[in-house]
């Protein structure tokens, strides 16, 4: 080899090694802005989440006074029984509900922020194919 080919040889390898360290940066900061757009729309979701949980826990403390009032004024243990019978299943229903509720905004935290890195590692691998 001579000493022209050895330069060729070095510039092609300098060339090489500067273009993949470029495609290295440009994914790497492809995957940087997909994992911000990830922890965003999870800390979104996780706020919904809470607001829901807040909206929850009053409607549930005002049906507790709401019943408590009125166990208060029952007539006879009989109406007492059939008021917290009563009391009992509606609670029942509502915690039924309120748990569908909370575990589809639960898939919907782990969706909206797996979604943008699922799809950033996607690019990835088919633009490293």
């Amino acid at each position: 080899m001579n000493e022209d080919q050895g330069r060729r040889f070095a510039e092609k390898s300098a060339r090489m090694t500067r273009e993949s360290l470029e495609k290295g940066v440009a994914a790497a900061e492809e995957t940087a802005r997909s994992i911000e757009q990830g922890y965003s729309a999870a800390a979104e979701s996780i706020r919904d989440f809470n607001v829901k949980l807040i909206e929850m826990a009053h409607a549930n403390a005002m049906a507790a006074l709401d019943f408590a009032q009125q166990i208060s004024t029952a007539k006879g243990p009989s109406e007492a029984i059939e008021l917290w019978s009563s009391y009992a299943r509606r609670h029942f229903e509502t915690l039924t509900d309120q748990s569908k509720e909370l575990t589809a905004l639960g898939q919907k935290i782990a969706t909206s922020s797996a979604e943008p890195i699922t799809r950033s590692l996607g690019q990835a691998l088919k633009g490293a194919s």
